[in-house]
Formats: structure tokens, C-alpha cells, sequence
């Protein structure tokens, strides 16, 4: 009975050993610096608008905790996003006939708090080597501006975006403070240097609308649109 006692012991011991090891968790933090390119997704497109895309930046902290070849990965970052839009447009005169022809652009620019939670599969059971990630992201907006022009002539205008909850107070540039989208890339670790591409797709309408005598009045519903790289240093024990 001691014998039999002792094996089992022994054994299960040994067996605690082996799934420890291969459960064993790693973690790793730091800093994180990329670049994006950013526009809107516009539900009722309109062929008179080119939408174009406006280069930004996001820096901030990001994590990585390991479990062999699975990675969690969430950050905490401050993001840029926004659009470039144009449209050729009629000069009038107060008679209202045209007199000329020009062109109308339009741009804003939106400040985010984002964070992004993927979960990555890695080559290597130490995280090291490329990877695939997908996941889920919360921005809260912060504010923004934007900019409108009448090429060639001195008609301009700018301003903030105020955040607000979900409908805006009255007529003006405002827009809902929350955004809720996923996004999925690839990447690539050396030792603590991760860099990473992926796309991001905005799922929450982001436009702000205000009631216009019993109706509901604002701009064309609109999602955010990424392509995004960024370089982290994750110093910690290696996965």
C-alpha cells in the first residue's frame, strides 16, 4: 500500500511538472509607436464625393501575455483618425446663377483614447517569429477639428468636433463619442521588437444627429476605417 502510495505520488507529481511547463504564462509590456491611414465608410455613397485617406499617428503602451503559441494582447493608445473629402461645386451669384465652377473640400480630423484587445497565433511557442492577430476595439473620442475650403477662393471655414453621448444638442460639427469595431493583421517579433499591420473596421455610426422640426436631421451615417503599423518594444521575459 506505501509502494502503491508512493507511485502515485511520484506520478502525479510528474504530471503537475509536465502541464505547469506547458502552461506557463509570459508577460511583456512597452511602448508603442505607429502610423495609420484613415478614412470614413459612408452607408449611401454619392459618386460627386472622392473620399480620400489622411495619415495619422497612435502612440501609447501595449502588453503581450503568452501561453505558448496563443498571445493576449491588449494596449492602451491615443489615435488619429479622420477623412479628406472633395466635390466640384457651382460659384452662384445672389441671383443665384452660376458663375463659375470650383471645388469643395472637406476634412476633420478625430482624437481617440482606443483600446485594442487581440489575440494572436504565433510561429513559435516562445512568441517569437510571425503571427496572426484579430480582436476587438473601444475608442472613446476626445475632440477633433475640421477644415472646409472652396479652392481658389476665400471662402473657408474650421472648428471643433464636440463628442457627444449619442445625439447632438442642436445643428453643428459634433460626433458620437464612442466607437466599437474589430480589426485583424500580421506581425512579426524579434526578441522584444514587435511590429505589426492591420486594418481596422469601425461597426458603430459615428455621426451625431439632432431632431429638425420632428425629424431627425445630420450628416450621412459614417464608420471609421483604418490601415495601421506600429512598432512596440516589449521588455520582459520572452514567450
Amino acid at each position: 500500500m506505501t509502494f502503491f502510495n508512493t507511485r502515485f505520488l511520484l506520478t502525479g507529481s510528474l504530471l503537475l511538472t509536465v502541464l505547469s511547463a506547458q502552461a506557463q504564462v509570459s508577460f511583456s509590456i512597452g511602448p508603442r509607436l505607429g502610423l495609420n491611414v484613415s478614412t470614413y465608410h459612408f452607408s449611401e455613397s454619392n459618386s460627386a464625393f472622392r473620399l480620400k485617406y489622411r495619415a495619422g499617428f497612435e502612440a501609447g503602451v501595449m502588453s503581450s501575455v503568452g501561453f505558448g503559441h496563443w498571445a493576449l494582447q491588449p494596449a492602451l493608445l491615443y489615435s488619429q483618425k479622420g477623412f479628406m473629402e472633395s466635390v466640384s461645386v457651382d460659384i452662384r451669384n445672389s441671383n443665384n446663377i452660376p458663375i463659375s465652377s470650383g471645388e469643395f473640400q472637406y476634412s476633420n480630423r478625430l482624437h481617440y483614447l482606443t483600446l485594442p484587445v487581440n489575440v494572436a497565433y504565433t510561429q513559435h511557442a516562445d512568441g517569437q517569429g510571425f503571427q496572426v492577430f484579430a480582436g476587438p476595439y473601444l475608442g472613446l473620442l476626445l475632440g477633433g477639428r475640421y477644415e472646409s475650403t472652396i479652392v481658389g477662393t476665400s471662402a473657408t471655414d474650421s472648428g471643433k468636433i464636440t463628442p457627444v453621448a449619442n445625439d447632438a444638442p442642436d445643428f453643428g460639427n459634433f460626433a458620437r463619442r464612442f466607437d466599437v469595431g474589430l480589426q485583424a493583421g500580421v506581425g512579426y517579433r524579434y526578441q522584444a521588437l514587435l511590429l505589426q499591420l492591420n486594418y481596422s473596421m469601425g461597426l458603430r455610426d459615428i455621426a451625431a444627429r439632432f431632431d429638425f422640426y420632428g425629424g431627425p436631421f445630420g450628416n450621412r451615417a459614417y464608420y471609421n476605417r483604418a490601415f495601421q503599423a506600429s512598432l512596440s518594444y516589449l521588455a520582459g521575459p520572452r514567450q
